[in-house]
């Protein structure tokens, strides 16, 4: 069986296009030039033990509609964790909080979480 193995930078990429399209990984797969639709499906079900993609996608959608209520950061922050990114404090209350992808492609630092 062939693994196509997922760097963090692939994991923040799916991750993010997962909070635009949630589920659409055809439309996922498009954003990543060595990854299928097919390998996006297999990844999702492979780590959503280990990100809590349901919740970071709740409050991304509540972030989103800014009615004035805080939304807690809690499911985002640990998914932006399990797959690779840091999380820093912010400037201000419109950016509390500053989030960084790795560096460059070749780092597997989250291979332990979901060695997919």
């Amino acid at each position: 069986r062939h693994v196509n193995i997922w760097s963090d930078m692939e994991k923040c990429i799916f991750l993010d296009r997962f909070l635009h399209h949630p589920k659409d990984f055809r439309k996922i797969a498009s954003f990543l030039r060595n990854k299928s639709t097919k390998d996006c499906i297999q990844f999702y079900y492979d780590s959503k033990k280990t990100v809590p993609y349901k919740q970071a996608l709740k409050e991304f959608l509540l972030r989103k509609k800014r009615r004035g209520d805080v939304v807690p950061w809690d499911a985002t922050i640990q998914s932006v964790l399990s797959v690779g990114a840091t999380v820093k404090a912010g400037t201000s209350t419109e950016k509390p909080l500053k989030i960084s992808i790795p560096s460059n492609d070749c780092t597997y630092h989250t291979k332990s979480f979901h060695p997919m």
